[in-house]
């Protein structure tokens, strides 16, 4: 028994951690490695979708300018709504503007709340919940930009606040490009697409960002707030007259098709990482019996 505790204490003491001088604290000399190669890894993901939106802008706005045909596809798109009942966006707008800070909180939510509201979440997702799912909504959006892309080259459209400027006056205001606001949300010439408004990704992006928070939390305020960004969005959208209906329903519909691609690119990875846990349970089983 006594050779027994004389080797338990050996092994105690080459196992115990290594203290700093003078204190009881445990050191932990990679500690501020980790973290850098943390940050660093968090740039480059950061990064490479910086990098990837830039090169989106590049190609939207490279699209062909067909001013007639955009105008015909918006007039069509008016025309289905009509048929369905559901054109209701000058009013909605109508209302809106009746009060210029109403229209002022449109127009900022409009311009300003998009990508900070993306780059938020994205953030939240990589930090808090893990990078893989930052990585699984990162390429939903990756997706939905290819599909975007189609639709800017083979049918573009125009916003509803041009019309009035071609000749076909539905009622409709710019309120952000026509003067009469704070908001300043000038492009440069080079990824300037006035003709892409289908579809509409100023909604399909908040939705995913939405969602992403819905699927990430249990918590019915969170989920609260994100419901309410795709709502106060959609008001923005409408009351601004950038989109119209059936241009925000694309950009969900674009979003859904991505987030099921996207399932499908990351299910193998996550097949993988649900093998090697099984296998090393059944390993860490067998040793323990």
């Amino acid at each position: 028994m006594r050779g027994v505790k004389e080797s338990t204490m050996a092994i105690r003491v080459v196992t115990a951690p290594r203290t700093l001088a003078g204190s009881g604290r445990a050191s932990r000399p990679g500690a501020l490695t980790v973290a850098a190669r943390r940050v660093g890894t968090f740039a480059g993901d950061f990064g490479l979708v910086l990098a990837v939106i830039g090169v989106y802008f590049l190609v939207r706005g490279a699209a062909p300018e067909r001013i007639g045909y955009a105008l015909e596809v918006t007039k069509g798109l008016v025309r289905v709504e009509q048929a369905a009942g559901v054109f209701q966006e000058q009013r909605v707008q109508a209302l809106s503007i009746r009060y210029h800070a109403v229209q002022e909180v449109a127009n900022f939510t409009y311009a300003y709340l998009h990508f900070p509201v993306l780059a938020a979440v994205g953030a939240w997702l990589w930090w808090a919940k893990g990078r893989e799912r930052f990585a699984f909504m990162r390429d939903v959006m990756f997706v939905s930009m290819a599909i975007g892309v189609v639709f800017y080259y083979l049918a573009p459209a125009a916003p509803p606040r041009l019309l009035a400027a071609h000749g076909y006056d539905l009622g409709f205001t710019d309120t952000v490009f026509g003067g009469n606001t704070a908001v300043n949300y000038a492009q440069p010439s080079l990824i300037l697409n006035e003709y892409a408004a289908i579809p509409s990704f100023h909604f399909g992006w908040i939705a995913m960002a939405s969602a992403a928070i819905w699927v990430n939390t249990g918590s019915r305020v969170v989920r609260g707030l994100a419901v309410a960004l795709t709502v106060l969005m959609t008001w923005a959208i409408v009351a601004s007259a950038n989109h119209l209906f059936i241009d925000m329903a694309l950009g969900g519909v674009v979003i859904g098709v991505s987030w099921v691609v996207a399932g499908r690119l990351h299910r193998p990875a996550r097949v993988l990482v649900m093998e090697t846990t099984d296998s090393t349970s059944v390993a860490g089983g067998r040793l323990a019996a």
